[in-house]
């Protein structure tokens, strides 16, 4: 075993387990660290080994706290299932960069967990282009609502076809998608020719302009901030349409194909 020596001339370190907390991501995280103390004045040190099994020890804690799978959960199952990283990848659509990654401490979002979660542990298959939720015309109009206020002006207008209002939905469905691991409203998106637009939107305009907010689930603190996210970063109606426009999920889509949610992750947009 290596023997690392006190600077202060005390002789050598004891290799020690020592237990920790530290804040992560705003979370309050207890870790398990392996460091050499010296037995006489209890100066600690690392090696560049500990120090990048510190790091994975905080992101595992952090990871536990809020539900995601940590990297031991991921290699564990990934192993218990014969599968090698790249099939892993292949399986999810990633390079296996993020697998290697994940299974060393990198955190993974919560999209990215639901994915890995249906491929390690049977999870029955999401609806790909609901963002596994049922469509909620209420939920629509809430979220419609409080985008018009945060951007002072009316989206919901009379005779309006949701040419903007749509790739505002669009935008905060697939970063709710990408963040918390659902949408906000169920809704599905098609790829037509001015940008991403709600499917059967023909259909549905008039009964979500009459649909009631009050049947709609209250918005969380975290999709408030999701909304208030896109509002910011899209001010004006011209500002969604060309980042819209400019993202290769809606590109890659044939005209009149919904645009799957397990692409969220690839918006350059926001």
């Amino acid at each position: 075993m290596k023997t690392i020596h006190c600077p202060r001339g005390h002789g050598p370190m004891l290799l020690k387990e020592l237990h920790k907390e530290t804040t992560f991501k705003d979370v309050a995280v207890a870790y398990t660290e392996k460091a050499f103390v010296c037995p006489v004045c209890g100066l600690e040190a690392g090696t560049v080994e500990t120090a990048g099994a510190v790091q994975c020890a905080i992101a595992d804690g952090y990871r536990e706290k809020v539900g995601l799978l940590t990297s031991r959960e991921i290699k564990s199952l990934r192993e218990s299932r014969g599968l090698t990283q790249q099939q892993l990848a292949d399986a999810m659509n990633v390079g296996v960069a993020s697998i290697k990654r994940w299974e060393t401490g990198l955190v993974q979002s919560k999209s990215m967990d639901h994915a890995l979660r249906m491929q390690l542990q049977g999870s029955s298959q999401p609806d790909n282009y609901t963002s596994n939720r049922e469509i909620d015309l209420p939920s629509i109009k809430l979220v419609a609502q409080t985008l018009e206020r945060k951007l002072g002006r009316r989206l919901l207008k009379i005779g309006d076809k949701f040419l903007f209002l749509a790739k505002y939905l669009w935008y905060v469905d697939m970063l709710a998608f990408r963040q918390l691991g659902r949408g906000l409203t169920g809704a599905s998106y098609a790829a037509l020719p001015y940008g991403p637009q709600l499917n059967n939107y023909r259909d549905l305009i008039n009964s979500i302009k009459d649909s009631d907010v009050n049947d709609a689930e209250p918005l969380s603190d975290e999709e408030i901030r999701i909304i208030d996210q896109v509002a910011k970063k899209f001010p004006n109606d011209d500002d969604v349409y060309k980042a819209a426009h400019q993202e290769k999920i809606w590109k890659d889509s044939p005209t009149g194909s919904l645009i799957p949610y397990s692409r969220a992750e690839e918006l350059i947009g926001i």
